[in-house]
This record gives C-alpha cells, sequence and structure tokens, in this order.
C-alpha cells in the first residue's frame, strides 16, 4: 500500500470510472503518465459486485465518469461513450 503525502499548493484530484474495458484502462494509464496533473483513479465494473465499495468511493471522489449504456445505479456522473463529450475514459485526463 502507499500513502500521499499532499501539501500546498499541490491538490490530488479522485475519479471513478465505471464499466470501463481493458483497453480504455491502459489508455487511462497512458494518459495519467503522461499528465502533469496528479490522480488518484479508482474503477469499478459491475460484475465487481461490491456496492458497499462502489457507495464509499463516490462519496470520495471529485468526479465520476461512467460508460453511456452502464447499468450501476450511481448519482451525479458524467457519461462517457460513442455520443458523449467524452468518447473515452482516457480524454478526461486530456481535458
Amino acid at each position: 500500500m502507499h500513502s500521499n503525502f499532499i501539501t500546498p499548493p499541490d491538490l490530488v484530484e479522485s475519479i471513478l470510472i465505471i464499466d470501463a474495458t481493458e483497453e480504455e484502462i491502459k489508455s487511462c494509464a497512458l494518459a495519467c503518465q503522461d499528465s502533469s496533473v496528479p490522480y488518484n483513479v479508482y474503477f469499478y465494473h459491475k460484475d465487481m459486485k461490491d456496492v458497499d465499495w462502489l457507495s464509499t468511493v463516490i462519496d470520495r471522489v471529485d468526479y465520476v465518469l461512467i460508460q453511456e449504456d452502464s447499468l450501476v445505479p450511481v448519482l451525479n456522473y458524467q457519461k462517457f461513450g460513442p455520443n458523449q463529450v467524452f468518447k473515452e475514459p482516457a480524454d478526461y485526463f486530456n481535458k
């Protein structure tokens, strides 16, 4: 396990990405690697079936991205997919 020690003026943005494919997760990793902004990135997939964890994470993150056809029940999110502003979750890190 690792910890972040954060001092002013730094901030670490936290994001939850729901129902991303394996390829999309790899693209997120590359986008974060190339970014000058630090992120804590959480991933959840419907097959994980851990709504307690999901609820805890949703309360902690700054932003939630969910695949446009996902059936995972969340509030206050931004969809990603072919018909959305973010075509894939990695687009978030390049905004």
